[in-house]
């Protein structure tokens, strides 16, 4: 068995979350809508913890008018419940009737639609629940469409980049999910936690330079991770130094004996003593 790469993280969890949905629209001055934002939040805090409760509750509040929080509340709720194509689609069709108010909140005598920042969003949050659901096609599709829309030189724009590198790699194409990473990086050069990626992706275009010096600037930074040891042992017996893999798999052992990164340690160790057998 090859040395597989480093476990590619799926999107993390928070990006499925709450959206500005009761934000006044420019000009109108805002009127209480506590009561609202109060349902929608306790809604999706439900959804997280009881996806069925959640999921329940956002009905019910459809059938009472609630509209577009209410949906994004049942496409929560199906996320959560490992029902990743239905939330998917929702957060798609979400996405399309923010975009001409349909559904949203009214605000004075207009009704809300969505800055492009709230679209981007939308469509960044489908592009996770197409990922961690295996549909990458559609993800990198969902992706593209946030990147599309979303603000240049933002924060957003940043994490959508970075989604984008993910769901590359996901699909094997690591030179876009390298293009994307150094991209955030360069633009954040505080992001450290990213290194370990741009070393698990060069390794795999084969750039073992660049893997080595991104992966020994993480590891200055978390000198304990043990991902950190498991991609080291990668890198060095794709460089054909099974000894130094050995000490690295050895490594990620010695810091914690549960978990994937464990997990693989133990394979590619038992590679090692079968392939010398």
């Amino acid at each position: 068995m090859k040395a597989r790469l480093r476990h590619i993280r799926l999107l993390p969890a928070a990006t499925i979350a709450i959206l500005p949905l009761f934000a006044s629209p420019v000009g109108v001055r805002a009127q209480s809508t506590s009561g609202e934002e109060d349902r929608y939040e306790a809604c999706i805090r439900v959804a997280e913890q009881a996806p069925d409760r959640g999921i329940n509750k956002a009905l019910e509040w459809q059938l009472q008018g609630g509209g577009v929080p209410a949906r994004h509340c049942e496409a929560l709720g199906l996320f959560f419940a490992g029902e990743f194509a239905e939330a998917a689609i929702r957060l798609e069709g979400i996405a399309e009737d923010m975009r001409i108010g349909r559904g949203m909140p009214v605000r004075g005598d207009e009704r809300t639609t969505a800055s492009a920042g709230m679209l981007a969003d939308t469509f960044r949050q489908a592009a996770n629940a197409w990922l961690r659901g295996r549909e990458f096609e559609r993800a990198e599709a969902a992706i593209g469409q946030a990147l599309a829309i979303v603000p240049e030189n933002t924060a957003l724009e940043h994490s959508i980049r970075e989604d984008r590198a993910y769901i590359a790699a996901a699909e094997g194409d690591f030179t876009l999910a390298l293009e994307e990473l150094d991209f955030v990086y360069r633009s954040n050069r505080d992001r450290t936690d990213l290194l370990l990626f741009i070393a698990s992706a060069a390794r795999a275009l084969e750039d073992y330079e660049r893997a080595e010096v991104a992966l020994d600037q993480y590891l200055e930074v978390y000198p304990e991770d043990a991902s950190a040891y498991l991609e080291l042992g990668n890198l060095k017996d794709a460089q054909g130094d099974q000894p130094a893999a050995r000490q690295a798999w050895l490594k990620v052992l010695s810091l914690g004996e549960v978990g994937p990164d464990a997990d693989a340690a133990r394979v590619n160790l038992e590679r090692i003593d079968v392939s010398k057998e």
